[in-house]
């Protein structure tokens, strides 16, 4: 199996928890403590245990499934992070 693939999930998964975790510490921060906070700290919660259970699972041999494992949230991400670069590039006309 290409450990790119690997790779490039992870680097998805890892930018995207650090942009959750900057948002979490600027919000506490700034006292702005919006009631969503337990939510949010959630989903990093499960986004760093995806992570870390793919990592583990790649150190024991299963590429495989740790791939499956990274790319779930990797995916939204990536797209996420594509269409805002379209935006950025393009700048589109929303009138």
């Amino acid at each position: 199996m290409k450990t790119w693939i690997f790779w490039i999930g992870a680097g998805i998964d890892i930018i995207g928890l650090g942009i959750i975790i900057y948002m979490m510490l600027d919000d506490h921060l700034k006292d702005r403590h919006a009631t969503n906070n337990p939510t949010v700290f959630g989903i990093t919660f499960v986004a760093t245990a995806l992570v870390v259970g793919a990592f583990i699972l790649k150190h024991f041999g299963k590429t495989s499934l740790a791939n499956v494992l990274l790319w779930i949230p990797a995916t939204p991400l990536g797209l996420y992070g594509l269409f805002i670069l379209l935006f950025i590039i393009l700048k589109p006309d929303m009138k």
